[in-house]
């Protein structure tokens, strides 16, 4: 009798619920996620700064207008997830696939892209002064109006990248490799590109001057109208490009 009594009242008892890991990171009840599979999560307007999401599949995770601040994105899978308008400083995304991913608006100073895949996002009108995008894809990446002084994009592959009206000045460029990238009246003064591989892009109007072209290969490229006083092309190899005087090299 009183083995049944007890185990009538274990079924009376409430068992706590296990909430998944979406929940547990939306009420902080876990501060890292590393693995995770958080397809097509909703984190729109949340607070995960310094959240570790390392190595988790973010395939179609919308973090609209979250707060980001530090948190590591590590090789994680992030295609076409949605960054728009984010406060993204001092995040960490390097190794990432980033493919498609939305990044409108986003607030990415001082963040963190080395290796990562970024082919087709979407990042205009961010905020990267100080990023660093040390050999990332960026082919075919939307970055026109963006703010990315002082940013390092060593080594970084661009083709058909759009920069138009990007402010870059200050920022490193040195041994990318440039097809069909648009910097048309881009802010880059003061901006090196040494041993850049510049194929077909569009300088038209753009601020150059003091920039750093030393050792670069640049072909088929416009500088029409562009301001290059104080531009150094010490070694560049130039050829039929359209000069800012409207002279065109054979």
């Amino acid at each position: 009798m009183k083995i049944a009594a007890l185990a009538l009242i274990a079924l009376l008892v409430p068992t706590p619920a296990f909430a998944g890991p979406v929940e547990d990171l939306l009420s902080g009840a876990r501060k890292e996620c590393r693995g995770c599979d958080l397809t097509d999560a909703r984190f729109k307007k949340a607070d995960l700064s310094g959240v570790d999401f390392t190595g988790a599949n973010l395939t179609g995770a919308t973090f609209h207008r979250a707060v980001l601040k530090g948190a590591i994105f590590d090789g994680v899978t992030a295609t076409n997830a949605n960054f728009n308008l984010t406060d993204l400083t001092g995040a960490s995304f390097k190794d990432a696939k980033v493919q498609g991913a939305l990044f409108y608006g986003a607030q990415l100073s001082a963040t963190k892209f080395d290796h990562a895949d970024l082919t087709k996002a979407r990042m205009q009108e961010t905020r990267m002064t100080g990023s660093s995008l040390v050999d990332a894809n960026l082919d075919n990446t939307v970055m026109r109006n963006a703010r990315l002084n002082s940013a390092n994009l060593s080594g970084a592959d661009m083709l058909g990248t759009n920069l138009i009206g990007a402010s870059v000045g200050r920022t490193v460029f040195d041994g990318t490799k440039m097809d069909n990238v648009s910097l048309v009246k881009a802010k880059a003064a003061d901006t090196t590109f040494k041993q850049a591989q510049i194929k077909a892009t569009d300088f038209y109007g753009a601020d150059l001057r003091n920039a750093d072209f030393a050792d670069a290969q640049i072909s088929d490229s416009r500088f029409t109208l562009a301001k290059v006083s104080g531009v150094s092309w010490a070694e560049a190899i130039l050829t039929r490009n359209l000069m800012q005087d409207g002279r065109f090299q054979p």
